[in-house]
Order: structure tokens, then sequence, then C-alpha cells
């Protein structure tokens, strides 16, 4: 397993390296084509794109990896396409009845509220797709379509911008449609380089609902854990806009942009390899817990001092690279660090609970995570305090993601010693 987990996580990483490099590159030049409200806006859109990106496809992309055939892959790869395709269009309807009643409650212009759908549908068949290639071990392909996703948004958020100085409407919609410009030619490739795996197979219809039923456990307590999850996450952004100047958003969205994003990237890289490979250990009846530890205490010496470096020369960090305008985006930085760190490890072992089918006990983590979230949020507003605000969310992350690890690694140990 050790060999063969460096092998295909060092061929993921080596997509989510270049394709987070060429990011950071483009955003020394981004931050200074638009500004921190522009910035502020676009995370206050893509917070509702990823709440709603569970709900396209219920989670079911993640049974495609423990199909027992290729048969039953294809039908539930089939089958969350078309989901999701039904869930944008539904979306669409919803972002037109909104905009033509002109309600307020949602902090977006209408001209992004109608860019929602059709990002929702690219990022949903990226998922299923990626989900597809995870299944067939086809990490290159993966890797990949990382890098032409965000090459291509890349170039398109570049040329938005430079064409700003026209009118504030390139300001507007630069950044949101260079990001679906991007999902859009990384779907393209996935096409293109699955054109084997996405190929049509004999229907076996009358299979579908008994699978859907066998998979049950991704829309029943995979899906709510995710949306839960993801709102939970994105609350600043969703509600602070509410309360708070948009531009304090943008500063907090750039900490987030080079922090939260790149690490979950990394964890998603670690768990894709993960997933598959511990499923068929378990399988087998064969012990996964030496495994993990080794992973653990590797990644720790690993990523640790970089994260010490990073939240003592934060401040003076960003604004020589960034500009100074962005000064103060420092502090956030120092917010999230300790956060950071163990979302790495915990959202790496993310596989735990569907592997050992204890998906409602990670429900019942992400519930409470919610909760103390929204009373930090509160504390903030009701004091005007946006600095405090993000504070408090942080800590109580910090401290629900230290309880969800712990927790992992006991399903790990109990199941050890069963064995």
């Amino acid at each position: 397993m050790s060999s063969r987990f460096v092998k295909n996580a060092g061929t993921l990483l080596s997509g989510s390296v270049i394709a987070q490099g060429i990011a950071f590159v483009a955003y020394l030049l981004l931050s200074r084509l638009y500004t921190s409200e522009d910035f502020g806006l676009y995370n206050v859109f893509y917070s509702y794109i990823e709440v709603l990106i569970i709900l396209s496809t219920c989670k079911y992309e993640m049974a495609i990896v423990k199909a027992s055939t290729d048969t039953d892959a294809y039908l539930l790869t089939r089958f969350t396409l078309r989901l999701n395709a039904v869930v944008s269009a539904l979306l669409l309807v919803a972002a037109l009845l909104l905009t033509f009643l002109r309600v307020d409650a949602i902090p977006l212009p209408p001209l992004l509220l109608l860019l929602i759908p059709p990002m929702v549908f690219f990022c949903g068949t990226t998922r299923v797709y990626t989900f597809v290639f995870n299944r067939y071990r086809h990490f290159q392909q993966i890797a990949s379509s990382e890098v032409v996703t965000s090459l291509s948004g890349v170039v398109a958020k570049i040329l938005f911008g430079l064409l700003a100085a026209a009118g504030q409407l390139f300001h507007l919609i630069g950044l949101p449609v260079g990001t679906i410009l991007g999902k859009v030619a990384g779907n393209v490739y996935y096409r293109i380089a699955g054109a084997k795996l996405l190929r049509s197979q004999p229907d076996a219809f009358s299979r579908l609902l008994p699978l859907l039923k066998k998979h049950k456990a991704f829309p029943l307590y995979s899906m709510p854990r995710e949306l839960v999850s993801s709102f939970s996450a994105n609350l600043p952004f969703m509600w602070l806009s509410l309360h708070f100047d948009i531009a304090l958003l943008g500063l907090f969205s750039l900490a987030v942009t080079f922090t939260m994003r790149p690490v979950n990237l990394l964890a998603n890289v670690f768990e894709k390899v993960f997933y598959p490979t511990a499923n068929q250990k378990i399988e087998q009846g064969q012990p996964i817990g030496s495994d993990i530890r080794k992973f653990l205490l590797t990644l720790a010496a690993l990523v640790l001092p970089v994260l010490l470096v990073a939240f003592f020369f934060a401040e003076p960090l960003f604004t020589f690279l960034f500009g100074s305008k962005w000064v103060g985006t420092g502090f956030f930085v120092r917010c999230i660090i300790p956060w950071l760190a163990l979302l790495l490890f915990t959202n790496s072992l993310a596989f735990i609970p569907n592997v050992f089918t204890t998906q409602r006990g990670d429900f019942v983590f992400q519930v409470v995570q919610l909760g103390l979230r929204i009373v930090a949020l509160s504390v903030g507003i009701l004091r005007a305090d946006f600095r405090l605000a993000i504070l408090l969310f942080c800590a109580v992350s910090t401290l629900v993601q230290l309880c969800q690890l712990l927790w992992y690694l006991s399903q790990v140990r109990r199941y050890d010693k069963q064995l």
C-alpha cells in the first residue's frame, strides 16, 4: 500500500501543485486588477455554489467508487449526471423568480444570481467525473483536469480584469464567469480523456432502484452531513455580508483562498487515494491503523513548520505579494491557521465514516459545529466587530475539528482491535 499510495498521491499532488501554482501567480495580478469588494462579492457568490453542489448530486457520486461492478458504476454515473442536470434547471427557475421578485435576502446582484445555476451544473459534473476516474485509479487524468481547469479559469479572469476599465460590468462578472469557463474546460477534458470510461454499457435500469437503495446512506447521511458542513463553513460570507462592509469580507476571502482552499485541495487528494485503498483493505479484512498513523505523522512533520512560518509572517508577506490595499489580511490568516492544521488531518480521513458506515455520528459533529459557529458569529454581529466574529468562528471550528479527528482515530483503532 505504501508504494502505491506515494505514487498515486504524488500523481494527484502534481496536478494540485501545478494548479495552485498557476492560481498563485495569477493572484499576484488579479489582486491588482480587482478590488477587495470584487473578491468579497465573488466569495459570497461561491459560498452559495458550494452548498448547492451537494444538493445537485445528493452525494451519489461517492457511491461510484464503492459500486460492486462496472455496470453498477455506470448506472450510478448516469443517474447522478441526470440528477445534477435536473437540479440545475430547477435552480435556474428559482434564480429567475428571485430576480423578478427582487428578493433582498440574498446579498447578490441579479446578474450573479443568474450565474449560480450554470456554475452548479458544471461543478456537479466535474465531481461526478472525478469519482469515475477515481474508481479506476486514473489519477493522471484527474491531475490534468485540475491543471486545465485552473489555467483556463485564470486566463478568463485576467482578460475580464483587463477589460474592467471599460465598465463596472466586467468587475462584477469577471471572477465568477472566469471560474465557470474554467469548469467548462475541465469538463471537456474529462469527456475527451474518459471517452472509454464514460462509454454507454448495456442497459440494466431494472437494477437502478435496488442500487440506489443499496447506497442510500449517501443521500440519507453523507448529503445532510456535507450540506450542514458546507453551509457552516460558508456561513461567514452568507451572513456577515448582510451586516458588514463587503471589503472586509474581501480581506477575509484572500486569507481563505491562500490558506484554506490549498489545504482542502491537498486533503481531497489524500482522501481520493486513501478511500478506494482503505475500502479494499477493509473488505479483505486487513488492518489500516498503522498506515494512517504513518501518514499523519509524516504530514505533520511536513506541514506544521510551514504553518508556523505563515502564522508569524502572514501580514508582511501578504502585503508584499498582493499590494498595500490588502493590509489587514494577516490577522485573518493567523485566526485560520490552527483550524487549518486540524482540518488537513480530518479532511484527509473524511472517508472513514463511509467505510465504517458511521455517517450518522459524523452528521452529529457537523450539527454541533454549526450551532457553535452561529453563536460565535452572533456575538461578533451584536458587538459590531467583524474581527471578533471571525476569531470566535475559527476558535470553535478548531475545537470541533480536534474532537472529530480523535473520533476518526478511535474508529480505526476499534476496527484493528476487532481483527
